[in-house]
């Protein structure tokens, strides 16, 4: 992937979230109304989500679409940011969520088709004042933004001028391979070629860097309407930034979160954004070296059990996994034989299941065959995988006795090394 298109793919993400308002209208339920049309025939429902959450753990709204459109009604005690996505892109693994705030009112929703199909992003048409500044916004940056650069893009597209000869006969026969061994082949001579600078036209390489500037001018102009409109929609901005910021440097988070415990924390205190970014925050300082975050769980029994508890005065692992990641559960079962070996010498684990249901960690845990205690988390409760900074995939942590992690997603066999350290060498 080139990185203009990355870059591109960046500035696009950068709008998305969860929401929810602290007021009601006249101590009213909120009453949105969804009106909208699908261009595909083979879109046969749209899902209506909490925006940001996860749609894995999270009950989900379905929409039937009959000839093309869809309608539907429902209601909230406050406004709230949601998510339509189609429903047989979602079961493709591959969609587009298109985000809106549920105020009273009207929006309006077209679907052009699926997202694996590249069709184009869908849209969304409201006068309710929250949806209204949201796709003001979009609208303002897409034009400064993003149309600039794939204009020209396009048009380097059309003359020819992305790749150098020799790039362009490659990449040919890597779209054209059907083979997965030569594809892995073609993958790695495009990106030496790549590293090499004989892959791009100095007129594409030209514009990636100019797609560089434009990048951090938009950054720029995000950051000043944040400071500048104290609204939901700021928020939402705001909360969706953290997915960028994650892996980013302390100084570039350290102005959006300021502008989060200075302003937004105070005016939006009891709303869905304010608990993700809070959540996003305690999350940064869960690192190695630092100390474990604690929490109170049921198991399958509804009996409560409290981490700090559970592992007091032992070396232990904590399993995020859920049933319905299968990595996670490949993760997972490679650690039986470790913890058989090692479970009478000062070592446990503690699994921490997000689920939608109950019985689907029941029948996980029955298959796999896992031997140690396994809480539930039932549809996000408590944020716990929020706030130990895990997006949807599961993770793996070591604790040391006196509660300080030890290691982040390392393996059975990597563990293991640092358990015999730790037990028999101190």
């Amino acid at each position: 992937m080139n990185r203009l298109f990355i870059i591109i793919i960046t500035l696009h993400i950068i709008f998305a979230a969860e929401a929810q308002q602290t007021t009601t209208i006249n101590d009213k339920k909120i009453h949105c109304h969804i009106e909208g049309e699908v261009k595909d025939n083979t879109i046969t429902g749209i899902l209506l989500v909490i925006n940001d959450g996860d749609m894995r753990v999270l009950p989900a709204d379905t929409i039937r679409v009959h000839e093309g459109r869809f309608s539907h009604d429902f209601y909230t005690n406050t406004i709230e940011m949601y998510d339509l996505v189609a429903l047989e892109d979602y079961n493709n693994g591959c969609w587009y969520a298109l985000n809106f705030f549920a105020e009273e009112g009207n929006v309006y929703a077209t679907f052009y088709g699926r997202a694996i199909d590249d069709a184009p992003s869908p849209t969304l048409h409201s006068e309710t004042p929250l949806n209204k500044e949201l796709i003001s916004y979009k609208r303002k940056k897409e034009e400064l933004y993003y149309t600039p650069l794939r204009q020209e893009k396009d048009s380097l597209e059309k003359t020819g001028k992305i790749f150098t000869p020799e790039g362009y006969i490659l990449k040919k026969l890597y779209d054209e391979c059907q083979d997965r061994d030569s594809l892995k082949t073609l993958s790695a001579q495009l990106k030496q070629m790549e590293k090499e600078g004989r892959l791009y036209t100095p007129e594409y390489t030209a514009l990636a860097e100019k797609a560089d500037k434009v990048y951090e001018q938009m950054t720029a102009h995000e950051l000043n309407y944040i400071r500048n409109n104290h609204t939901m929609v700021s928020l939402f901005l705001l909360k969706d930034k953290k997915h960028i910021l994650q892996n980013k440097d302390q100084a570039t988070k350290q102005p959006y979160i300021e502008l989060f415990e200075n302003i937004y924390e105070q005016k939006f205190p009891t709303s869905n954004m304010t608990k993700t970014l809070r959540n996003w925050i305690t999350s940064l300082s869960v690192q190695v070296g630092t100390r474990f975050i604690d929490f109170t769980l049921p198991d399958l029994s509804g009996i409560n059990h409290t981490l700090s508890k559970e592992i007091e005065g032992k070396i232990a692992v904590i399993d995020f996994w859920a049933s319905w990641c299968g990595p996670c559960r490949r993760t997972s079962m490679s650690f039986i034989p470790l913890y058989n070996k090692y479970k009478e010498k000062g070592f446990t684990i503690v699994g921490i299941a997000s689920e939608l249901e109950s019985a689907d960690m029941q029948r996980a845990i029955e298959k796999d065959g896992y031997p140690w205690l396994n809480l539930l988390a039932l549809r996000g409760t408590n944020s716990i995988w929020e706030r130990y900074g895990i997006p949807g995939g599961g993770e793996i942590f070591l604790i040391d006795r006196d509660g300080t992690i030890l290691a982040i997603g390392a393996t059975a066999e990597e563990i293991e090394k640092i358990i015999e350290e730790k037990l028999y060498k101190e």
